[in-house]
This record gives structure tokens, sequence and C-alpha cells, in this order.
């Protein structure tokens, strides 16, 4: 993986908030932004991909809207036993 160096401005709250992350999780700052950054390019590529399939097959009936909502709960709630899943099953 090759490296580049950039500079950003960012609000000093955040950045505040983004030394104490990286603090307690034993990381530096720059890679504490890396991963950040490299998470939401993934998001934003997941939503991207969604909205081309909903363009394709049109909206999820009111149905299958609750499912993915129900999902969407359990998998986004905190884990409880350390292991980064909440032991939850959306059936």
């Amino acid at each position: 993986m090759s490296l580049e160096r950039v500079t950003i401005t960012i609000p000093s709250e955040t950045l505040s908030a983004a030394k104490e992350a990286a603090d307690r999780e034993g990381l530096s700052v720059s890679a504490w932004l890396s991963r950040a950054a490299e998470r939401a390019a993934k998001i934003e590529a997941g939503l991207a991909a969604a909205e081309e399939v909903l363009a394709e097959i049109g909206p999820p009936t009111p149905e299958e809207q609750t499912w993915v909502d129900d999902f969407m709960n359990v998998v986004t709630r905190p884990a409880t036993d350390g292991s980064g899943a909440s032991g939850r099953e959306v059936a």
C-alpha cells in the first residue's frame, strides 16, 4: 500500500475528538483518520450501489422495508459480548 501526505483542515473540536479516539485505540491520529476515511468511503460506495439497485428494481415493499429496518436495528446495536456481534438474528 502506498501512502500519500495530504494537508486537511478540520474544526478544532473534531481534531480533539479524533486525537482522543486515536489515543484510546493506541493509534496515531493519522492512522485513525485514515481508517475513518476508509470506512466512510466504503459506506458511500455501498449507498451508491444501493441507489443503483433501487433505480433498477424499484423501492422495497412495505414488508421488505420493515425487514430491512429490523435488520439494521440489530446490526447497528452495540455488541454486548465484545465480539462485534450482537448475538441476535433477524428472520
